[in-house]
């Protein structure tokens, strides 16, 4: 890693005491470096700290980092960094735009609840950057991470099928099963590794904060236009099951196969690695 020239005097975590945030703090501390906390109840306010911090990174949920920003933004000077670190980023370009401070806008691809973030990727957003955006991408590599540079709005595209598409159809389907009385539990004995696999990822999704992946879905202004796309994929789909229609339905599973066939060779290779890991009971 290159010599950091510009390492600030004190960072400030808003948000420090929530996940993203506490494992931001513990990033920091591992540098050596003087660190300032605000969240809900602490002494400590935003605004203090934006005062007092040279880097400030605002870790909160989605819809409250608009109003965070505004909060602190009468703190903010050419001298200072905020980056932030939300999933979707069009509800506060507005704001970052007229910060007078440098912006870096970060979006972590992962949970910071893994034992190892190593090898996990960091989408970063240079909004306007100069003497201490170096520092923070050197910050994150130090952390083991793997950078990945985007515009902002190029970000909330891909984020909407990555993260929108995903994540609807992971939760419709545990909403269709709830609907159904169904309980995925009883069928562990007769599950295949591709549906022992889709049931993992909805578990997983399940089983963390809710309002992440609501707020994911309303944010993003590009995730209803997925959706639409998918209702009419599902639609022609559904149709041919309804009228028994097999050759219909092979046609459409064919046209997508050779449209995808060189991500189908490597997601077999990558599946096959997976299945053979799973648990066995």
């Amino acid at each position: 890693m290159k010599t950091i020239t510009h390492r600030p005097q004190t960072l400030g975590i808003i948000g420090g005491h929530g996940q993203f945030g506490s494992w931001l703090r513990a990033v920091c501390q591992s540098q050596g470096l003087p660190i300032l906390v605000s969240d809900l109840g602490t002494e400590i306010s935003n605004r203090e700290v934006a005062r007092r911090a040279d880097l400030i990174f605002v870790a909160v949920p989605i819809g409250v980092t608009k109003e965070v920003l505004e909060e602190i933004e009468s703190e903010l000077c050419e001298e200072k960094l905020v980056a932030d670190l939300t999933s979707v980023k069009a509800p506060i370009i507005p704001v970052l735009s007229r910060l007078q401070s440098e912006v870096l806008s970060l979006h972590p691809m992962f949970a910071p609840s893994m034992p190892s973030v190593v090898g996990q990727t960091c989408v970063t957003c240079r909004i306007r950057t100069g003497r201490y955006a170096d520092f923070v991408e050197e910050l994150l590599i130090s952390a083991g991470l793997k950078l990945v540079a985007m515009e902002a709005e190029e970000h909330d595209r891909a984020m909407a099928v990555i993260q929108g598409l995903t994540h609807f159809q992971a939760l419709t389907a545990a909403h269709c099963m709830m609907r159904m009385g169904f309980d995925p539990t009883t069928t562990v004995s007769v599950s295949s590794p591709v549906y022992r696999l889709r049931l993992a990822m909805i578990g997983r999704i399940l089983g963390q904060d809710p309002r992440l992946y609501a707020e994911i879905q309303v944010y993003n202004p590009y995730i209803p236009q997925v959706l639409e796309h998918l209702g009419d994929s599902a639609e022609l789909f559904a149709e041919a099951v309804r009228n028994q229609d097999v050759e219909s339905l092979v046609a459409e599973i064919q046209k997508v196969r050779e449209a995808f066939v060189g991500f189908t060779e490597q997601a077999m290779r990558d599946s096959t690695a997976i299945i053979a890991n799973l648990p066995r009971s």
